[in-house]
């Protein structure tokens, strides 16, 4: 631990105690009448929330009436809103996430609100048919008590590393993962051995009858499928890159390392612009990637994104063009016996 950690861990044992005292003030809070899956984390930033619920709205809609309620983070509106009831969508009224799960799940009811048992509640006097409500980032909203809740923590991250604000990144005490009934362990590499797996779970200590999932990340690089369509057509052996400068990508989301590792893999060299998480993007920011892109080729430029960036890029006419890349949860084993979990919620 540095000296500044050292300095300031008292305020986090402060912090953690408050949080620790607000669970127990709601440990007897009310049941939603219909099934409800918390995905969640402890540490503050991005540890893959938002693939891991549009994995579950994508699985769970097939069959079922669903909704997925947000706290529309970034947003510059209050209270509740449904989606299906705003006339011009935007990230500015919904937020980033929601704005991305309303336009890739037309069918799913997508809401947002802060008091997430509010919004539960007008969902219900609504859509008295619904099945179930995923709620994104509640782990730490305790006015409802969730049928399931769901703990994400990253390989390279855990949770187990760290302290409660401000000497660490915790929202709250590490111990507070015993309320998770499942831990999902996000972006792991691909050839994660069985070896790995048992050190990784030594370490987190998982409570009795507390299941943990592996889960890695795959892309999906809206340009890279572009140029193997090219290949296609023209019969090649491999996408000729030679008339392209190396990309340049645009990201305002907590953690782009693995992003940069997969595109670096795919480009060899790749200019970064990185923003901070849920960054609010204003013409000066616009003006700066017309600039760079200029400079490191004009036209022979390409510019990526998130899809979650998109959302709010697209609010600008100027904007050059750019092409996204998607993101989708991969579980390394046991998908199945997840699935089955799921399901059984709303059996």
């Amino acid at each position: 631990m540095n000296i500044l950690r050292s300095l300031l861990l008292p305020f986090s044992l402060i912090f953690g105690a408050i949080a620790l005292l607000r669970r127990r003030k709601f440990k007897n809070a009310p049941h939603s009448p219909i099934p409800t899956i918390c995905i969640g984390n402890l540490r503050v930033g991005g540890t893959g929330k938002t693939p891991f619920v549009e994995y579950l709205a994508k699985f769970l809609s097939q069959n079922h009436q669903i909704a997925i309620l947000s706290r529309g983070y970034g947003r510059k509106t209050k209270g509740y809103l449904n989606v299906k009831e705003i006339e011009i969508l935007s990230s500015e009224v919904i937020g980033d996430e929601p704005m991305m799960y309303a336009t890739h799940f037309p069918n799913v009811e997508v809401v947002v609100c802060e008091k997430r048992k509010i919004g539960i509640e007008k969902l219900l006097q609504k859509n008295p048919n619904l099945e179930a409500i995923i709620l994104d980032d509640a782990f730490q909203h305790l006015s409802v008590n969730y049928s399931l809740r769901i703990l994400l923590t990253e390989y390279e991250r855990p949770f187990f590393k760290d302290f409660p604000l401000p000497a660490g990144n915790l929202r709250e005490f590490r111990s507070a993962a015993k309320y998770a009934d499942i831990i999902v362990v996000t972006k792991c590499p691909e050839e994660l051995s069985t070896e790995e797996k048992e050190r990784f779970l030594l370490a987190l200590k998982p409570r009795k009858g507390q299941q943990v999932y592996f889960v890695g990340i795959r892309y999906d690089d809206e340009m890279m499928r572009r140029l193997d369509d090219e290949m296609l057509k023209d019969n090649s052996q491999i996408p000729n890159l030679t008339s392209h400068s190396s990309p340049l990508l645009i990201t305002g989301i907590a953690n782009p390392a693995p992003l940069v590792r997969y595109l670096e893999a795919q480009y060899g060299t790749v200019h970064k612009l990185h923003f901070p998480d849920h960054h609010e993007f204003t013409k000066k920011d616009i003006d700066k990637i017309i600039r760079l892109k200029e400079q490191l080729g004009g036209e022979n430029c390409t510019l990526l994104t998130t899809e979650k960036d998109a959302v709010r890029l697209q609010a600008f006419k100027n904007m050059p063009e750019y092409h996204t890349v998607s993101i989708e949860i991969v579980f390394l084993e046991n998908e199945t016996v997840f699935k089955e979990k799921l399901l059984s919620l709303l059996s």
